[in-house]
């Protein structure tokens, strides 16, 4: 596994760098177009001298991190870290994530989550249909959480395969296969 600085302000891009880098190994190699979708935000004002934005608000709820297309379905999903090492807690996943994971599974896309289990140093594949079965049972008043027992399978766990550090696609070669 690659390793980053962890400080403060480099907390959370570890796992944005190394999808970034995954998905530009699958693009160059023919294998998937997965792209990194931008949250859509509204600048208001720019420094002129340093050229930061000083002032911006969201226009709108984002969909999800990742959309694309792999041999010929569409994929969508969201990457999660968590520091908390036993479990996933489900307020991490907004609504409108869901209903949007939700609405393109049901149209045929494989739609999933990829969850970083930060203190762990592991990452893995959480399938649309065991979010789901957790945010009914939330809903219904059960847990607010996934057990990490419940994510933590072998057949999940996402590893490195040459530059796809968290190849995730051949997760998905497995899942096709089962279904």
């Amino acid at each position: 596994m690659v390793k980053y600085n962890r400080s403060y302000a480099n907390r959370g891009k570890q796992l944005e760098i190394e999808l970034e880098t995954t998905n530009q190994y699958y693009n160059s190699q023919g294998i998937a177009k997965i792209q990194k979708i931008p949250i859509p935000i509204k600048v208001l004002n720019v420094n002129s001298q340093s050229g930061k934005i000083t002032s911006a608000f969201y226009e709108k709820k984002s969909t999800v991190d990742y959309i694309g297309t792999y041999q010929g379905r569409t994929i969508v999903f969201d990457a999660k870290g968590t520091n908390v090492d036993t479990r996933f807690d489900l307020k991490n996943i907004k609504q409108h994530q869901y209903r949007y994971l939700k609405d393109q599974y049901e149209c045929g896309a494989i739609a999933f989550l990829l969850i970083r289990f930060k203190g762990l140093d592991e990452a893995y594949y959480l399938p649309f249909e065991l979010l789901d079965k957790y945010m009914v049972h939330q809903r219904q008043g059960g847990r607010k959480s996934i057990p990490y027992d419940e994510i933590a399978k072998e057949k999940y766990k996402l590893v490195p395969t040459g530059l796809a550090l968290l190849d995730y696609i051949s997760i998905i070669d497995k899942v096709i296969i089962e279904n």
